[in-house]
């Protein structure tokens, strides 16, 4: 069985927390998109670098930086439209053969630890189906109604090293089979394998203060070098 590992990085032209998040200039001229890019080819083990998107400003970007476009319907780019298992299923019919596939967000610039990530999955592929980013927990959580989540508050309140750890996904990596993911219709399966990250490898850009706060971090921690 081909143990070819492929990236995927979906892209739409569209923002709206974000105007124009995937182009605007990130750091020295790049964009999150160009980091990401540049991250995947300085694997060793990534064999393909795929980008998904409708806009044509991503094709012709992708014919310069030498990756594989792969053309998406324009329904499939609007903002919750069309249920997510529907999308992430036209996408990835589009990858030829059943190669191992890292879908990798331009929205996590600080993250890079692509090959570690793969190495430890082959390592321990016979125990997990997948593998998912992950940031490791130990909070008091709330619910929306102000009644404690996971403890007990009073004299029942524990210190935070007695609670259970709880894992946040991250838009990091998410790694499996392609016909696996299709058979579930999702990133990852019921055996996930929990790759560890911290965090500053774990932020994730959804608005305009995730996009100022990773810049910051991404040029004084020296992610450029």
């Amino acid at each position: 069985m081909s143990k070819k590992f492929v990236a995927l990085i979906p892209v739409r032209e569209g923002s709206k927390r974000v105007k124009k998040k995937n182009f605007r200039n990130f750091f020295k001229n790049q964009s999150i998109f160009d980091i990401k890019v540049h991250q995947l080819k300085s694997s060793e083990l990534i064999n393909e670098i795929y980008v998904s998107s409708d806009s044509k400003r991503v094709e012709k970007l992708c014919r310069k930086k030498n990756i594989k476009f792969l053309k998406r319907e324009s329904k499939y780019c609007r903002d919750h439209v069309y249920p997510w298992h529907e999308i992430h299923n036209s996408i990835l019919k589009k990858i030829p053969g059943n190669p191992y596939v890292a879908w990798c967000l331009t929205t996590a610039p600080t993250f890079s630890r692509f090959d570690q990530a793969i190495k430890e999955f082959k390592k321990k592929e016979k125990f997990f189906d997948s593998l998912v980013g992950v940031l490791p927990s130990k909070n008091f959580i709330l619910k929306e109604n102000g009644l404690p989540d996971n403890f007990n508050p009073g004299i029942w309140h524990p210190y935070s090293q007695e609670l259970e750890k709880n894992y946040f996904i991250t838009g990091s990596i998410f790694l499996a089979r392609k016909n696996n993911m299709l058979n579930w219709s999702y990133w990852f399966g019921r055996k996930p394998l929990l790759f560890k990250l911290n965090k500053i490898e774990s932020i994730d850009i959804d608005e305009i203060q995730d996009f100022n706060l990773a810049r910051k971090i991404y040029k004084y921690e020296n992610f450029n070098n």
